[in-house]
Formats: structure tokens, sequence, C-alpha cells
């Protein structure tokens, strides 16, 4: 197999760039699967990512030099009068450090309340970026941006909206989502970083075989950060077991969207997968994905693929703005 069908099949699952193409192919994805992969977006899927720079770098028959190694995981740091909850730090000096002050932040958030018949909204910017003349001369193109925005109903009983508007040219298209019965609005989460951590190496057996169980774990995590809401005990639970994930690093200048960010990033071969934090504040940004070894078309160091939240609502109605 050669370095183009090698980039094929990782893009197998990427539709054409045109718009409303995307739409089309986000569409389908809530309609399909159970929680938390349900309103999974396509472009963050970690495995086809994986196995595609695993099987560059051994069929071009090099080593690939990341900018950073993972390192091994932290120790744990021991409360006081012996209690087992990890010390918070002052800082962040690593990766799981940053996730546990993103935790300690969003832990002090209250709870945003929904009623019945109530709606969550979700706007987001995103890029993915294309290959084009793939069979001939792959070229690679940056990634255009999209603003996102998306009504879910919080019962799952009715149906949603999605509407994308290109940022360069301001063309709209505009998604029906149908009901399926599941909600965004999750409730039933463990609220403690041992039982949250269980939850999130509960994965498929193939996924977990394919990508080996920390990186599913990683990968859970983003999907769950997506377009869905969890209360804050929730959430800091799992920032809390994110920060026990085995490999992680710390990139400490990670922008996004003009906001001055920090990554928690796990490395797969030559491409970094990276969770932002706001760099004072602790809240999540948003991710992308970094190509940061040699991996053709690709110029290295580029970013391929990101997402950056905005806003998260809750409105009384679908195609209400907050």
């Amino acid at each position: 197999m050669n370095d183009l069908s090698l980039i094929e099949k990782f893009r197998a699952d990427v539709p054409p760039p045109a718009p409303e193409s995307l739409a089309r192919a986000r569409a389908a994805m809530f309609t399909v699967g159970a929680e938390p992969t349900r309103r999974s977006r396509w472009i963050w899927r970690l495995a086809p990512a994986a196995a595609l720079a695993a099987a560059v770098a051994v069929a071009a028959g090099v080593v690939t030099q990341p900018e950073s190694r993972p390192a091994a995981p932290a120790p744990r740091a021991e409360g006081p009068a012996g209690s087992s909850a990890p010390v918070l730090p002052s800082n962040a000096s690593d990766a799981a450090g940053l996730l546990r002050l993103a935790a300690a932040e969003v832990r002090a958030e209250p709870v945003l309340r929904v009623g019945p018949g109530q709606v969550l909204f979700f706007e987001s910017i995103e890029a993915q970026d294309n290959i084009e003349n793939l069979e001939t001369k792959p070229t690679w193109v940056p990634p255009q941006e999209i603003n996102r925005k998306i009504w879910l109903p919080v019962d799952g009983s009715t149906a949603g909206l999605l509407i994308q508007t290109v940022t360069r040219t301001g063309e709209k298209f505009h998604v029906p989502l149908d009901a399926d019965g599941t909600t965004p609005y999750l409730t039933g989460l463990p609220t403690e970083s041992k039982a949250m951590r269980d939850w999130l190496y509960t994965v498929d057996a193939g996924t977990a075989a394919e990508d080996g169980p920390d990186a599913a774990a990683w990968d859970k995590l983003g999907e769950t950060l997506r377009e869905k809401y969890l209360t804050p005990d929730s959430r800091a639970a799992l920032y809390e077991a994110a920060a026990t994930i085995p490999g992680t690093i710390l990139v400490k200048r990670a922008d996004l969207a003009g906001r001055r960010g920090m990554a928690v990033s796990r490395l797969s071969g030559p491409v970094r997968f990276d969770y932002i934090f706001d760099a004072r504040t602790y809240e999540f940004l948003g991710e992308r994905v970094v190509v940061v070894g040699h991996l053709k078309p690709y110029p290295k160091g580029v970013v391929s693929r990101y997402t950056a939240q905005l806003r998260t609502a809750v409105v009384d109605k679908v195609g209400q703005l907050p």
C-alpha cells in the first residue's frame, strides 16, 4: 500500500468539501448510534487518523520525530491526611495539572437549568482542510471556516436544526435534524473521577482493539464534550478522569479563534490531537488536529482541522437565538 492509498483511506470518511455535502454527512450522523457517539462529528474520529499515522510511518519506512514526546503518567499526589484526592496544582505545569485546574473551575459553575420543551443551542466555528488531486498530484488545501449553529431539543422528541454559514462567502445551509429520542443534556454521568474514568474507558471492543484503550478513551473525551451539556460536577469528573490517561503532553501555546489557549494533547505518529483550554480561566475552548511529523502531502506543522466552541445556551424553540 502506497502513501496515496493510505491518505485516501484516511479521508474515506470525509465527504467532499462543499458545504452542502458536509451538511448532509453531519445530518446523517445525528440519526444513528447511541450516546455518546451519536452526535460525534465525523471530522474528529481518532481511529482513522491513528491508523493513517501508524501506517504511513511503516509504509514510508521512516521514523517520524514529533515535536515533543508523551511523558509517563504523572504520579498521583496525595491530599492532606492521607486523602486520595489529588492536590490542585498552583499552575498548569503539565497536561494533568491543566485538566485538574479546569475541573476546579468548572465545578464552581452554576447548573444550566432547562424546562419541558426547551432546546439546547450550540454555536461553534469549525474548519476542515482538503486534499485536492488525490490520484495525480495530491495538494493540501488549508482549512476553510464554517460557522455552525445547532438546536437540539432537550427531550429528543422533536426535530432539531443545523445552520451552517460559510465564513468566506456568507452562504447558508439549513439541515433539519430528525428526532431520535436522545438528549444532549446529560444528567446521568458520574460525578466522581474514578467512576468517570471507568465510564470513559468503557468503549466498543473493536475500537479499543484497533486504537488501544488509552487512545479510545481520549477520543471518547472529545465526543462527550461536543454539542452536549454536562452538569458541572460531571464535567469536572470528566477532566479529572482525563488527567489519568497515560501519554498526554502539555502544549503551552495553542491559540484558537483569536483566544489564547493551552492544550492537553496526545500523539499518534505524526499527528497530534489537542483539547484546548483558555490559558487564564481554564475554560474549554475547542480542539484541533496538528500534523507535527512527516505526512505527505501535509506541510509539517499545519493545523489540519479545528473547532472552536463559542456559545451554549437554553432557548424556548428551535431556530431561536439566545
